[in-house]
């Protein structure tokens, strides 16, 4: 039987017997946990086909429900603080988006002859200078934005301190937001480029510790 740590709905898929609401988790069981922790699951109502695999120390396999799972990962600091700043940045994306859309209007330069005639004559089909600075803003957000947010969301499964996690998400965003700031506005230099750099550093670092942990296994 497993001795040490879980909350939830689990059962074994050898007996399907139920093991309740309040079960300890096994060493075997944290392999299966993120972050390498014995951490707590919340009662969820089990859902077919819903289930995470895993085997048990006595050779038995086990399963657990993947909202329990995903109540984990959200109940988990590290995880949540993650969330917050990633959803910070995506919305900053949106943002640019929108700037850029309502420069091409108030420009009139539109990058295709239909909203162009749309909004006064094919001559709008044109390019603006500060429109594709715009541009070029929301494409260096998408470079740098979306791998950050793959890398942190493996860096939250890591067991890193919330504090240091806090660090490296709140340096990335705060360059991020500098840097568009930077873009747009056409900050004198090197404001943009040290912003950027600024930016790169947590990504290394978080890009780093995960193939730390993960180097055992390759």
């Amino acid at each position: 039987m497993l001795k040490s740590g879980i909350h939830g709905n689990a059962c074994c898929s050898t007996c399907h017997h139920h093991l309740g609401e309040w079960v300890e988790a096994s060493p075997a069981v944290q392999k299966f946990l993120p972050f390498g922790r014995t951490l707590t699951f919340r009662s969820f109502t089990h859902a077919p086909g819903s289930e995470l695999h895993f085997d048990c120390h006595c050779g038995s396999l086990w399963m657990i429900t993947k909202n329990t799972a995903m109540s984990v990962m959200i109940r988990n600091e590290v995880f949540s603080c993650f969330v917050f700043y990633g959803v910070l940045l995506v919305i900053k994306m949106y943002v640019i988006a929108i700037i850029t859309g309502q420069v091409r209007l108030r420009k009139k330069a539109f990058a295709n002859p239909e909203d162009a005639l749309r909004h006064g004559g094919l001559q709008y089909h044109r390019e603006d200078p500060y429109v594709e600075r715009c541009k070029r803003a929301h494409i260096n957000d998408l470079e740098n934005i979306l791998p950050f947010l793959f890398l942190g969301a493996i860096y939250s499964l890591t067991g890193p301190s919330l504090m240091a996690a806090r660090l490296h998400f709140l340096v990335f965003f705060m360059s991020r937001v500098l840097h568009s700031v930077a873009y747009l506005l056409a900050l004198r230099a090197p404001t943009r480029s040290l912003a950027y750099i600024v930016a790169q550093i947590p990504c290394v670092s978080m890009a780093l510790q995960i193939l730390t942990s993960v180097a055992a296994y390759a």
